[in-house]
């Protein structure tokens, strides 16, 4: 129930950016659009884990692992696509170029339509009521017409599209993003509260990159601003190292205060390894 509803909401905000919209919708590759669309390292990536995803698909069918099959189509879609894409894309429509905005739209357009492909055989239902209003908007039935996604081609891998370096680009992207998340409850902040965040790599070229993973982690770890630096300033704020990356919320500490809550986080902890050494010493 939880992952048809994660469906149907990522089907409305889909069509709400697309329906109506020039998707740029005609027979070309993420490499041979011309300057009309000009797909990201994002959208890049995405497409490279459907790839991926649809070659597991054959292969769980293959070997007759319709559990697997189900958890791999699972988690493409909640946490790739949902949770990742989704909020990515959003970014990209806000601050790109018409013609980044353009891709975006057409790359959240025909991975859905894949996806409900993709998903077909294991909720039919429910991928028949959402494929009638994502596939005429996909180009892939006229509008009105009565074929249904029964008699639409199974979605089959092209590994030449699976990209190594979107790939890393967005994992690297996903690790940043993580810490400061990380950053940001280690501080007790709540979500609504936006500070700036102080990044330095190591060479100016990851510092190039941090500038580049701005936009990205400014929306989806809610920070006033990011700033790429050559070293980071002397702060009594902790600070996340993420490969090369070292990154620091910019804020002032009240070091009594600071003080008084580590100490209560010793305190705690020191609690809960007294029980486990409590239990793990009773026969």
């Amino acid at each position: 129930r939880n992952f048809c509803n994660k469906l149907w909401n990522a089907t409305r905000f889909v069509l709400m950016h697309t329906a109506d919209q020039d998707l740029g919708l005609t027979d070309c590759t993420p490499d041979a659009c011309g300057s009309s669309l000009s797909f990201s390292l994002a959208d890049r990536w995405i497409v490279s884990q459907l790839q991926r995803v649809e070659a597991d698909v054959a292969k769980h069918f293959a070997d007759y692992r319709f559990d697997q099959l189900a958890k791999a189509i699972y988690e493409f879609v909640w946490d790739e696509y949902c949770d990742w894409y989704l909020e990515l894309a959003k970014v990209q429509i806000q601050i790109g170029t018409a013609a980044q905005q353009r891709a975006t739209r057409r790359t959240l357009l025909r991975v859905l339509e894949t996806i409900l492909r993709l998903a077909h055989p294991l909720i039919p239902f429910i991928t028949e009521e959402l494929g009638q209003k994502v596939a005429p908007v996909a180009g892939r039935i006229e509008v009105g017409a009565s074929a249904t996604i029964m008699t639409q081609p199974y979605p089959k891998a092209d590994l030449s599209r699976c990209d190594e370096t979107a790939d890393a680009w967005v994992n690297q992207l996903k690790a940043m993003v993580n810490a400061c998340r990380s950053l940001r409850g280690e501080m007790k902040l709540s979500p609504a509260q936006k500070v700036p965040l102080i990044g330095s790599g190591s060479t100016v070229l990851e510092n190039e990159a941090l500038v580049s993973y701005a936009p990205y982690l400014a929306a989806l770890a809610r920070l006033a601003e990011v700033t790429a630096v050559e070293a980071l300033p002397d702060s009594d704020a902790p600070v996340q190292i993420v490969g090369n990356f070292r990154l620091m919320l910019k804020m002032e500490i009240n070091l009594a205060d600071e003080k008084l809550r580590l100490s209560k986080e010793i305190e705690r902890v020191s609690g809960e390894i007294g029980k486990a050494e409590n239990k793990l010493g009773s026969e």
